[in-house]
């Protein structure tokens, strides 16, 4: 008969389960719990079909897991399982549910946000909001923690087509970003233009929702590759009365040109890794290489 701890997990487990099935993943229990990973989850497309991308899920079930440390909550974990963790090739998502309050909160295990104990234990903040919904889907579809330097990382490494793209243009670049005023996620579309005129057909669309009270919040954690001016702000009684537009003029900054630099700089080739033939010694001249050596030891 299975006891109480065993119904608790298998109650989060559930739980889990069903917000990643709404959320359109498919959600797939492991049988032997190796560490820790007590399933996968796969984002679908919108066929159904499985796209590829998957996450690891460590899921902890109860009030007890739910400690408080100032308006958010801590995780406190063993050594073994931070090594696993970290070094997993899927990215791993601590999740935690609490059935009394129906409550089911996220992290994503990176080694920049955990903060090392005494004894090899360790622990990692789970913010109070981060919950497990729409609205964070997006971050857990990216593989990636919600905190600022995470998106900044994921961002700067996704955008690097994006980025080489305005770099080229000859023109003027503008970006009309979408503001759903009455949305929580209420940035929304971001509209490249790559002309003279703002108002020209969009060339590059980049969905990026983002709950945010200002734009230059959006733009630091959105495009932080960008250097970026106010051309014209248009209320929401010109979109409908929902929808405001913020327009940019916008440029690749020196971080976007640096990342640039170091892509360039990891594609470089090396070095031939033999020797060109006339930097062999010949056959001949091995004779001397051997007294050398010999009179080296004497």
């Amino acid at each position: 008969m299975a006891n109480s701890t065993d119904q608790t997990d298998r109650l989060g487990i559930h739980a889990v389960g069903a917000i990643f099935t709404q959320l359109k993943w498919a959600f797939r229990e492991q049988s032997t719990s190796d560490y820790g990973i007590d399933a996968q989850a796969e984002k679908l497309n919108p066929d159904g079909k499985g796209g590829g991308k998957l996450i690891a899920l460590q899921i902890k079930t109860g009030a007890s897991y739910f400690r408080k440390k100032g308006d958010d909550y801590v995780y406190y974990g063993e050594e073994r399982h931070r090594e696993y963790w970290i070094n997993h090739s899927l990215p791993v998502f601590l999740i935690m549910h609490n059935p009394e309050m129906n409550l089911t909160l996220w992290q994503r295990v990176e080694r920049h946000l955990i903060e090392e104990g005494k004894d090899g234990r360790w622990s990692i903040m789970i913010p109070a909001n981060q919950t497990l919904d729409q609205q964070h889907e997006q971050y857990i579809a990216a593989g990636i923690a919600s905190d600022l330097s995470s998106l900044r990382r994921a961002r700067l490494a996704l955008d690097l087509s994006l980025i080489k793209k305005i770099i080229e243009q000859k023109s003027e670049v503008y970006l009309r970003i979408e503001d759903w005023v009455n949305k929580t996620l209420n940035y929304r579309s971001a509209n490249f233009v790559f002309s003279e005129n703002p108002d020209d057909d969009v060339d590059v669309t980049v969905d990026a929702w983002m709950p945010g009270y200002s734009i230059a919040y959006y733009m630091a954690v959105v495009f932080p590759w960008l250097d970026w001016e106010r051309y014209e702000y248009r209320d929401e009684d010109e979109g409908g009365g929902e929808v405001a537009e913020h327009v940019l003029k916008v440029e690749v900054s020196e971080v976007g040109k640096a990342v640039l630099l170091l892509e360039t700089f990891y594609q470089s080739e090396l070095p031939p890794f033999r020797p060109e033939p006339e930097e062999v010694a010949a056959p001949s001249d091995w004779e001397y290489f051997y007294h050398a050596a010999d009179d080296d030891h004497r």
